[in-house]
C-alpha cells in the first residue's frame, strides 16, 4: 500500500492562487467554500496523497468551546488586564482561551489567525497590529463567516464589533487638565507615522489636539513619529525627550504621552537634564499601568476600563457565537468611558 504524502496546506493554497485558511476550510467540509473552489482544492489533496479522517473531521464540526486571542504583548499590563476580563467572561459560558501574541507584526498576526482556526476555534478576539497591513485577509475572514471582535484598536473597513476605551474623550481631558494647571506649550510623544499609527493611538493624538485648539492656543509639537508601534515603551520615551533636551532649552511647559510607558522614560530624561517635574514640566500619560501610582513622581494618567473592555469584547463574541444561524445582527461599536486620575505629574 502506497504511503499516504503529509499534506502541506500551505503548498496547495500557492498551488491554487487562494489562502490557507480556504484550504482548510475546504478541507472540513464547512460549507464556507463554495463548490467549485472545494472540488479544486480536494482534486490536489488527493494527489499529495491527503485522505480525510472521518472521526477528526466530525470533532472539528462541532463546537470546541474555544476562543482564540490575539494580543499585542504578553508583558503589557492593559492586555493583561483585558485577557482577564475576557478569561473571566469565558469561563462563566463554559469557554476556555487559546492565546497568542503578535508582537505588533502584521505577518506574525495572520499566521496566527491561521493556526487558532485550524485548531477550531470557535472566535477570535483580536487587537490588530496595525489599522492596514491585514485588512484584505480580514474581510476574507468574513467572508467566510468567521466570528471576530476586535479588542482597543480597529481596522478601518472591516466590519466587525469593537470595544475599545473612549481614547479621544481621555485625550481631551488630560490635556484639559494640563491646561487647567496653566500649562500652555503643549508636547505630545507617541510613536509611528499618521499612516501607521493604530487607530488608538489617533484617536488620543486628535483628542489631545482638539483641546489645545478649543483653548485657542498653537497646536502642539508631536515628537517620536516614523518608528514601530511596538516602541510604546519607557526606553523610547526616554530617548525622544533626551535628543530633544540636546537640541534646545524644553520649548514645551506640558506633555502627554499617548501611553504611560512612554511617560515613564519621558519622566526619567526630563529629571536627568534637571527639569522638575511638575514645577517646569508636567506630564501625563495613558492606561494607568499598574506602576504609575508608584512611579516618582506618581503619574497622573488616563484610566481605562481594562478589564470591562476585556469582558465586554468577550460577551459580543459568545453573542454572535449563539447566534449561529439567520442574518448577522449589526455591528456594534462600544467605547467605554475612561477617567483622568490627577496626581504628581502634573500637580504639585
Amino acid at each position: 500500500m502506497k504511503p499516504h504524502k503529509r499534506l502541506d496546506m500551505e503548498a496547495i493554497a500557492k498551488r491554487l492562487g487562494v489562502s490557507k485558511t480556504t484550504v482548510h476550510y475546504a478541507l472540513r467540509e464547512t460549507g464556507r467554500v463554495s463548490d467549485s473552489t472545494r472540488k479544486r482544492i480536494l482534486k490536489v489533496a488527493e494527489e499529495v496523497g491527503y485522505r480525510p479522517n472521518g472521526l477528526a473531521r466530525s470533532l472539528r464540526l462541532r463546537e470546541t468551546k474555544t476562543i482564540g486571542i490575539i494580543l499585542g504583548s504578553l508583558t503589557s499590563t492593559f492586555h493583561a488586564h483585558v485577557l482577564e476580563g475576557i478569561d473571566q467572561a469565558a469561563q462563566e459560558h463554559g469557554y476556555t482561551i487559546l492565546l497568542s501574541c503578535s508582537n505588533g507584526m502584521p505577518e506574525k498576526e495572520q499566521k496566527i489567525i491561521e493556526t487558532l482556526l485550524e485548531r477550531g476555534v470557535d472566535g477570535l478576539i483580536v487587537a490588530p497590529a496595525d489599522p492596514e497591513a491585514n485588512r484584505d485577509h480580514y474581510l476574507h475572514l468574513l467572508t467566510q463567516n468567521v466570528k471576530l471582535v476586535f479588542v482597543d484598536r480597529e481596522v478601518p473597513g472591516v466590519n466587525v464589533d469593537l470595544v475599545a476605551s473612549d481614547n479621544r474623550l481621555g485625550a481631551f481631558l488630560i490635556v484639559q487638565h494640563l491646561l487647567s494647571q496653566g500649562r500652555k506649550k503643549i508636547a505630545l510623544v507617541t510613536t509611528t507615522s499618521r499612516d501607521r499609527r493604530s487607530t488608538s493611538v489617533r484617536e488620543r493624538l486628535a483628542g489631545a489636539e482638539q483641546a489645545v485648539r478649543e483653548a485657542g492656543l498653537p497646536m502642539p509639537v508631536v515628537l517620536g513619529l516614523n518608528t514601530s508601534d511596538t516602541s510604546l515603551d519607557e526606553e523610547f520615551g526616554y530617548n525622544i525627550i533626551r535628543d530633544q533636551l540636546q537640541k534646545s532649552d524644553p520649548k514645551f511647559d506640558g506633555i502627554f504621552a499617548v501611553h504611560d510607558g512612554l511617560a515613564f522614560g519621558v519622566i526619567r530624561a526630563l529629571l536627568e537634564a534637571g527639569c522638575e517635574v511638575p514645577k517646569k514640566v508636567a506630564v501625563a500619560g495613558f492606561d494607568d499601568q499598574d506602576p504609575s501610582a508608584y512611579f516618582q513622581p506618581p503619574l497622573t494618567t488616563v484610566r481605562q476600563p481594562m478589564q470591562e473592555i476585556g469582558r465586554e469584547a468577550a460577551r459580543l463574541l459568545l453573542r454572535r457565537l449563539e447566534k449561529r444561524e439567520g442574518p448577522p445582527a449589526a455591528r456594534q461599536r462600544i467605547a467605554l468611558e475612561p477617567a483622568v486620575i490627577v496626581r504628581g505629574s502634573t500637580a504639585p
